[in-house]
């Protein structure tokens, strides 16, 4: 029983971002690439810090927001007002700004920080590393990843975009797609694929899911999973840019470099799962939000 217990909680490690790939040969630092401090966006809550790389080629306009935003300290002390299980977990001002629908516009707040126009997909740029994911895929004529990030491709409009796995960090906005401001969500479980091209996605959670797991959640059948009590709603204690702390202070992240022998057997695992353990074995089809490219925090 013991043994069956340990390998469940090992097939169950293999599927979250922050695993390395249990086939993978001898660790080399060749292998991993260090995310830029400029784009880490670390966000601590009472139960942890969440690491976060943006991802400015997918959406300039609003990673330069979300690091204005960031810079003048605009979310330390606001809250996740709007968490639904096995969806999103959405921060920031709440409901007086551009983020949900047919509620009060604070015209201070939309004055300072006005709407963004929508950057749902971008043309793919030429000699992009593309590292095709290889298997078919029901949102997205070509799917992949670039520099760990999952990404759809539409071969024929030449354009990509970031898919909306679990840890997609976007920004929502109202029904008009030109509409975000401030708040932003971080998928938190189940991939709401339905949401690609539909909003702006610009960033991936590289570490720290589970402390978003512990949010306090709220009824989606009432005001769209708005949690109505706000003592009961998460503080935001801080959101901060690595690159703005000091050297000392800075927490380092790396991701699984694409086209290397690691990534390789990654993939491969992925797609062969415990071969061993399995009576029935699994369709070898990967579903690309079921396969986030390996990440860690820099050994000290």
């Amino acid at each position: 029983m013991k043994r069956t217990i340990v390998l469940a909680a090992a097939l169950l490690a293999a599927g979250t971002a922050q695993a390395a790939p249990a086939s993978a040969p001898k660790d080399d630092a060749a292998d991993w690439r260090t995310v830029d401090p400029g784009n880490l966006v670390l966000i601590d809550t009472k139960y942890g810090q969440t690491a976060v790389e943006l991802a400015p080629a997918f959406a300039p306009r609003h990673v330069e927001r979300m690091k204005a935003l960031i810079r003048a300290h605009f979310y330390d002390g606001l809250t996740f007002y709007r968490v639904i299980d096995g969806f999103v977990a959405q921060g920031g001002a709440g409901e007086d700004t551009a983020a949900t629908a047919n509620k009060p516009k604070d015209p201070v707040k939309n004055e300072a920080w006005p709407k963004l126009k929508a950057e749902f997909e971008v043309p793919i740029p030429k000699g992009q590393a593309f590292a095709p994911l290889g298997s078919p895929d029901l949102f997205a004529r070509q799917l992949g990843h670039v520099d760990g990030f999952a990404v759809g491709r539409d071969p024929k409009a030449r354009t990509e975009w970031i898919i909306q796995c679990p840890g997609a960090f976007a920004f929502a906005r109202d029904t008009d797609p030109d509409t975000a401001t401030t708040e932003f969500y971080i998928t938190i479980g189940q991939a709401p694929r339905r949401l690609d091209r539909n909003l702006t996605a610009f960033g991936r959670v590289v570490w720290g899911q589970q402390y978003l797991q512990k949010l306090e959640r709220g009824d989606p059948a009432v005001d769209a999973g708005v949690i109505a009590d706000k003592a009961r709603q998460d503080v935001i204690t801080s959101i901060r840019l690595a690159s703005d702390l000091p050297a000392g202070q800075r927490p380092s992240y790396q991701v699984m470099r694409m086209g290397t022998k690691a990534f390789a057997a990654w993939k491969e695992n992925r797609r062969n799962p415990a071969p061993d353990f399995y009576k029935r074995h699994p369709t070898h089809i990967l579903d690309i939000c079921l396969s986030p490219v390996p990440s860690r925090r820099t050994p000290e």
